[in-house]
């Protein structure tokens, strides 16, 4: 574990909250959580923790400092309504879970930062900014953080954008829940009647609800046969 910084643990209101470049979490505060971690032994541990979005790593505290978990030992997170584990380089929520085949199954949640928004929000700012700097006519340090604070955009106080993308963990294996993955991971009689699905049902990858669909009907029921359209 390394500690990295101390600050108040919470975060701004939680009405319209939104994770801001001041507070790239998860959640809206630290919350206790059951952390099982260890590389060799697995412990478990109960201490308020959050997980960071653009790291996509677990954060916690400790005597009023913020402190990260190492990559690898965190093994899984338990929140009171909510679990996260280890999903490829993230950490996901678990939707769904079920023992098909003989093994674990899950549809996990992960949310990341879309990097090309975040690009093109620093863009704005930064064009807002000069714009008005340049009807001010000064171009000096002082103007400049006048300009920021008048035209009410501070980039690091601004929400970062996210997406959804999501996980399944099937037989063994994890992929993302995307319409050529997934087709690779169905038997053969059932991937014509996906394709079908996937139109009907208007089926969006970035979408839970859509997922949970996805998940109820072609991987709890993957044993059905194939059924008529």
């Amino acid at each position: 574990m390394l500690t990295l910084v101390s600050i108040n643990i919470y975060a701004q209101k939680e009405d319209d909250w939104k994770p801001t470049g001041v507070w790239p979490f998860i959640h809206q505060k630290f919350y206790v959580a059951t952390v099982s971690h260890g590389f060799f032994k697995t412990t478990k541990t109960q201490v308020p923790c959050n997980i960071h979005i653009g790291k996509n790593t677990l954060w916690f505290s400790k005597n009023d400092t913020l402190m990260e978990a190492l990559p690898g030992n965190v093994k899984k997170i338990e929140f009171e309504n909510e679990t996260y584990i280890p999903v490829k380089d993230y950490l996901g929520r678990i939707v769904k879970q079920d023992t098909l085949q003989g093994k674990i199954a899950r549809l996990l949640h992960v949310v990341i930062v879309d990097q090309h928004k975040l690009d093109q929000q620093g863009v704005d700012v930064l064009n807002k900014t000069q714009n008005i700097l340049q009807s001010s006519g000064f171009l000096s340090t002082f103007c400049a953080s006048i300009a920021d604070a008048n035209g009410g955009l501070r980039a690091e106080e601004m929400p970062v954008p996210t997406k959804n993308v999501f996980y399944i963990q099937f037989n063994g294996d994890i992929f993302e829940a995307t319409t050529k993955n997934i087709l690779a991971h169905i038997r053969a009689d059932r991937q014509k009647e996906y394709k079908a699905y996937t139109r009907s049902a208007e089926i969006i990858s970035t979408n839970e609800s859509s997922m949970v669909k996805v998940w109820n009907d072609f991987f709890v029921n993957y044993d059905k046969p194939n059924r008529k359209q």
